[in-house]
């Protein structure tokens, strides 16, 4: 039986589990701090309603961006992929072709010589992974009505 393309691609470059638990767990704890800290900010600067969730927004949109591009500079350009599953549970880009007479897997990692192996849907852990509308959203809205009612 021949491998699953899932399979080939965690074999030519391999995730290991504990390290991609330890980059969610360092990703929430970015969250989790950041939002904590745009909260105390939205208190403190007294924002309401819709402008504060605003705030929450652009300031989260900003943090994964940075994050995001501190991560492609790690990987010498290859992405978040190098560094979380994505999607399809770290399967490489490319096409897994098998001849039928030799039973032969023949994967193409990139359609171009030189072009960096990427990992599909790596990029929506950084944005939208570590709690960012779960538990960081819930520990912004506590500094937020904290400070804010502090300060009323």
């Amino acid at each position: 039986m021949a491998p699953t393309k899932q399979e080939l691609s965690l074999l030519i470059n391999p995730l290991v589990p504990e390290c991609v638990q330890h980059n969610n767990r360092v990703l929430s704890t970015l969250h989790s701090l950041t939002s904590f800290l745009l909260g105390l900010s939205a208190g403190i600067l007294a924002l309401q309603s819709s402008s504060g969730f605003l705030f929450y927004g652009l300031g989260t949109v900003l943090v994964s961006g940075l994050f995001h591009l501190l991560l492609i500079q790690r990987s010498d350009g290859a992405g978040a992929g190098a560094f979380f599953p994505g999607s399809n549970n770290g399967e490489i880009d490319g096409v897994v072709e098998m001849d039928p007479k030799s039973h032969r897997v023949r994967m193409q990692l990139a359609s171009k010589p030189g072009q960096l192996i990427r990992r599909s849907g790596a990029w929506r852990d950084v944005w939208f992974g570590g709690g960012v509308f779960s538990e960081a959203l819930s520990g912004f809205v506590l500094g937020w009505a904290g400070v804010g009612g502090v300060l009323r």
